[in-house]
């Protein structure tokens, strides 16, 4: 099933890059006439696409190293080796930090971190809780952990297994991709990843388990007030995130049982869904604000129904957090 994907998806993004890279020099012009008889003077459709340019050639690198690491892993015998993981971070690295400077000068988006998130981070391990309303942030865990030395592991959906630079990297260095229809499966991959945290390795869940849209959140209150009264009630107010879903987060906490709870929360991408939308909002520098705040373990309930509550206590903060911080 692997190879049969990954002999679909590979020559696909290869092919993606080239094509988008070769025709720079003719839809380049294409793309400034259509932005300037707009009147968007500041070519939001070209940043946009140079942007998706970007990615697509980054992923193309990580595709076309990773064979190479794998050759000096002794053909993949020692790809866990300490030496191993540092070669694959380092492309990691690279590939984000890469990103995240484009999205600087192309999408006039930038990453503010504010001195509480620093002071909570550390040290590992950690479960992260992390807010989700964009492709962008997902990158947000490894901005924060990465340039302190730690190991970041993330639960991923099954679906992104379609980008082979996820495939073929973020697998080898220890995240685990879910599926979305198969409960027990994704709770025994959680705890797998669970047991194995050590000193340096913080495990990364995005607990809403999707991307928020308000349309999604009023479904999901819907179907909460027929299931569970109760809890539509405690989470009636949330604006700005959608409800946690509970079986990944408490698989993962049981399988760590002494490790404490980072939850970052972040603020200003809100309005960007996709990149169609960027180039809709275009001009707009934005700020990413973020925070974090560490739960020590011992404030973690044990009993699973007061751990639930306990979910939507800490979700609920980070809702309020959203709300009373303006984010341009």
């Amino acid at each position: 099933m692997r190879w049969k994907r990954r002999t679909v998806t590979i020559p696909t993004m290869l092919t993606v890059t080239t094509v988008a890279v070769v025709g720079l020099p003719v839809l380049t012009p294409m793309l400034i006439v259509a932005d300037l008889i707009r009147g968007r003077r500041c070519l939001p459709s070209l940043r946009v696409y140079l942007f998706v340019t970007q990615y697509a050639v980054s992923d193309s690198v990580e595709i076309l190293v990773v064979p190479w690491l794998w050759l000096r892993a002794g053909f993949g015998t020692r790809l866990q080796s300490p030496a191993s993981i540092r070669r694959h971070e380092r492309i990691q690295r690279w590939s984000i930090a890469l990103l995240e400077r484009r999205a600087a000068r192309l999408l006039d988006l930038r990453v503010a971190i504010d001195d509480e998130a620093t002071k909570a981070l550390e040290p590992a391990p950690a479960i992260v809780l992390c807010r989700h309303v964009n492709v962008l942030d997902a990158s947000l865990p490894y901005l924060l952990y990465q340039p302190r030395g730690y190991h970041v592991h993330s639960v991923i959906m099954e679906e992104l297994l379609a980008d082979p630079g996820f495939d073929l990297l973020y697998r080898r260095l220890g995240s685990t991709f879910i599926p979305r229809a198969d409960g027990p499966q994704a709770r025994r991959a959680i705890s797998d990843l669970g047991s194995a945290l050590d000193r340096s390795t913080v495990a990364v869940i995005f607990p809403e388990g999707r991307l928020y849209r308000p349309d999604l959140l009023e479904r999901i209150r819907s179907k909460l007030t027929q299931s569970d009264p109760d809890r539509a009630r405690r989470l009636a107010s949330l604006r700005h995130v959608l409800p946690i879903r509970p079986g990944g987060v408490c698989a993962l906490l049981d399988a760590a049982p002494d490790v404490d709870v980072v939850v970052v929360a972040h603020c200003g991408l809100d309005t960007y869904p996709g990149f169609r939308s960027v180039a809709r909002h275009f001009p707009r520098p934005t700020t990413v604000r973020v925070t974090a705040w560490r739960i020590a373990r011992n404030g973690v309930p044990i009993d699973p129904v007061e751990r639930v509550r306990w979910l939507d206590r800490v979700w609920q903060d980070v809702d309020d957090w959203i709300d009373t911080h303006t984010c341009s």
